[in-house]
This record gives structure tokens, sequence and C-alpha cells, in this order.
């Protein structure tokens, strides 16, 4: 590979760095993963197969003192709980930085972080990927070409059926203190699409339960935020929907928008496949979404074909950001305020009432 390529050092090789960020650095022009880590013998061997020319490290620490050399560039997809104690060794051995989703687990961390990141003038995003879904993306060019006017409701839920945990995993048997949870797994999506859509929320209302035997956090959560404008969003996420909701709900004066089932990204990186397919995030058309807009005073519903997915956009964007010195593709003050409205969330849930959300938390 080209000298000029952007180094990058993969912080860890489980389920978020083995499928949903190695395939696309696999294949993004101007990348080559040149470092990657692992303490477990048979996820290193897979690291090897699919990036031969990396070097295989047994633990971050190892890649920082030994390794920092090699690379240029940090995605940390590390356990939650190590995301910010990582971010920050990475951004003061003078290295950018990606960080999963969630964030940090508190939002002072999240101000530290990108306090040390302008200390060192380094740049930091987060990797919410979500934001290139292909049904996002549609509600997004809806409400920009004035589609839907004056929306009044938003639905968004991540709904799956998996009624027993799985010890063996550790997202499903550690508490909110090393980050577990729903709230702050799929809810850091769901939070951040809203976010991204209305603005800042005025005020926030939660429910979290654990349903399953042995689990530790909530694995089913329910977020309503209020924004300035009169939206009222409604997330939710939970792991007991047998019969899950529509992805998406959007109703708005004039109309309104709904559509079922997942981005086909997921599902993809899962079997193996990667952006360089021919119909990467393109779905089958009869999953499209429903349509229903008034029109000479009678109202008409069409299907609409989603636009395309594509979460290599992402990584696009980050490599031509540290390139050129321009933004980052996800603003890390957005994912600080994605992290201090869970914590308001918990603080509504324990309290049992709606909250209003102190912007003066996430204030620069």
């Amino acid at each position: 590979m080209s000298n000029s390529n952007l180094r990058i050092a993969l912080m860890g090789f489980g389920l978020a760095g083995e499928i949903f960020h190695a395939p696309i650095l696999k294949v993004t022009d101007g990348l080559e993963v040149t470092v990657i880590t692992s303490s477990d013998s048979t996820r290193q061997k897979k690291a090897a197969t699919v990036f031969p020319k990396a070097e295989i490290v047994d633990s971050f620490d190892t890649a920082i003192k030994s390794h920092k050399e090699k690379f240029d560039l940090a995605v940390i997809v590390s356990p939650n709980k190590w995301h910010a104690p990582q971010a920050k060794a990475a951004l003061e051995a003078g290295k950018s930085v990606v960080v999963d989703k969630p964030f940090a687990v508190n939002s002072r961390e999240c101000r530290e972080l990108i306090e040390t990141a302008q200390k060192h003038k380094q740049l930091l995003t987060v990797y919410q990927n979500r934001r290139w879904d292909n049904d996002f993306l549609t509600l997004q060019k809806l409400l920009k070409d004035n589609v839907l006017q004056d929306v009044v409701r938003f639905e968004s839920r991540f709904e799956r059926f998996r009624n027993k945990i799985d010890t063996k995993k550790w997202r499903e048997v550690v508490g909110t203190d090393e980050g577990g949870g729903l709230l702050f797994d799929l809810g850091s999506h769901l939070i951040d699409q809203a976010c991204v859509l209305f603005g800042t929320p005025t005020t926030i209302y939660c429910e979290l339960d654990k349903r399953r035997d042995g689990v530790r956090a909530d694995d089913d959560a329910f977020v309503a935020l209020e924004f300035e404008s009169g939206v009222r969003a409604h997330l939710h996420a939970n792991m007991v929907s047998a019969i899950p909701g529509p992805r998406f709900r959007l109703l708005a004066m004039n109309g309104g928008y709904e559509k079922f089932g997942l981005d086909p990204q997921e599902d993809a990186l899962r079997a193996g496949l990667t952006p360089k397919e021919k119909n990467w995030g393109i779905e089958s058309a009869s999953l499209s979404g429903k349509l229903a807009i008034e029109r000479n005073g009678k109202m008409v519903t069409e299907s609409l074909v989603c636009e395309k997915g594509n979460y290599q956009l992402f990584y696009i964007a980050l490599r031509d950001a540290i390139a050129n010195n321009t933004p980052a593709p996800v603003d890390p003050e957005d994912a600080l305020k994605t992290i201090s409205i869970i914590e308001h969330a918990r603080q509504s849930s324990q309290l049992g009432r709606k909250l209003e959300f102190q912007s003066l938390v996430v204030s620069r």
C-alpha cells in the first residue's frame, strides 16, 4: 500500500471490530490497518487472516507503548468502560481517534476527551454509523425537501427478541457503571438520530426495566423527548419484542411516513459482505416504507423506496477530514449531548417523572 495511506490501529477485534469496522476499513481507499489488538488467540488468528500485513498485538497498552510509530489513527472498539481511558491515552500519544458508540460512560469523561483532543490538536469523533442507515437518510431527505412539514410526532425503535441472556457476551452481564444496558447501546443510536433531526431536547422522560433473568442492566428502555419546535419523540429499545413495531413512524401536519424492518447493512456485514458489493445498502423494494401526503384536499398513500445506506461514508469523511483539516463526520459535542441525555434519562427513570434537559451540562 501507498505510504500516503492513513494508518489505523484497530483497538479490539470483538463483534464491533470484526463486523462493523474491519470490513469497511479494508475496502476504503486511503486507509490501511497496520495494528490490531486482541487478547484472544482465536480472534488474533482471524485478524491476521483479514489483515495479513498488520501487526497483531495482545493489548492496547502494547500498541501504544511499542507500536505507536506504526499508526496515525486509533479506532477504539473495546468494551464500553475502556472507551474513555483508551481514547485519552491515544490522544495524548498524538493520535487521531474514533470511538465506537457510546462515546463514554458519563458526560464528564466525554468533556475530558474533547478537551484532550483540543489540547493535543488531534481529530476526535464517534462512530454513529446509524446516521448512514437507508431509512434514516430517507427521513432526512423528506424533511430537507419539505415533503413532510410541521412534524408533530416521531417514533423510532430498535426491537429484538432475545429472551435469554448470553453470558459469554460482556454486554449482557455488566452493569451500567461499565456501560452496560440498552440505553447505552441501541439508545445511543436512537437519541443521536432524534437530535440530528430535531436539535436539542427541552425535556426528557424515561422508563427502564430489566426483563430477562440474570440481566444486570436495562434490557427494556423507553425515552420520550420534547423539542422546542413542538415535536415529541418516542424512542423504544428492548430485547423482548416478538412482534416488532415500525422502525420509524413520523407524523406531520400534511402527512406521515412509516417504515418497518432494519437497514440491510448489518446483516450484510455479518454475512461477510463489504461496501464493494454492487447493491450495497439497497434493500428489496418489497421492504419500502409508506408515505402518506395530503394533495388537493385528499390523502394520497404511496410506497417509498429508501435511499441507499452506506456506512463507508463515515470513514471516507473521516479520511478527508484528517487530510484537509476539516470537521469530523460526527461532532464529539453531539456525542457528549447524547451521553448527557442518557444520564438525564436514567435520573428520570429513577424519579418516575419528566425532567428538563439542562443544556449547561453540555455547553462548551
